[in-house]
């Protein structure tokens, strides 16, 4: 029982962030708003461009799975920004 448990602790606490946070990363749209320039010689001046970011809607579920032991794993839908310009939305 204590290997179970010590299982389940280390995805709860280890791997799941992990998962959301890499699929939530990815799933960012990037529009570049500004050109920018480069700086003169002197290292005066210049600017960076500015960006937009818009990142998606993510809803994360526990759901119960069958395996040797049950356990309770996230279920995670993400919408990206483009798939909500299109009417899609996190349910």
């Amino acid at each position: 029982m204590k290997n179970t448990t010590t299982l389940k602790t280390a995805v709860r606490l280890l791997v799941l962030p992990a998962v959301a946070a890499s699929l939530a990363f990815t799933s960012c749209e990037v529009k570049k708003t500004q050109e920018g320039e480069m700086p003169e010689v002197k290292v005066e001046g210049g600017s960076v461009p500015k960006y937009d970011v818009e990142g998606p809607d993510v809803k994360v579920e526990e759901k119960k799975i069958e395996i040797p032991d049950s356990i309770t794993v996230p279920d995670i839908d993400i919408v990206t920004p483009a798939e909500k310009r299109e009417g899609g939305n996190v349910e």
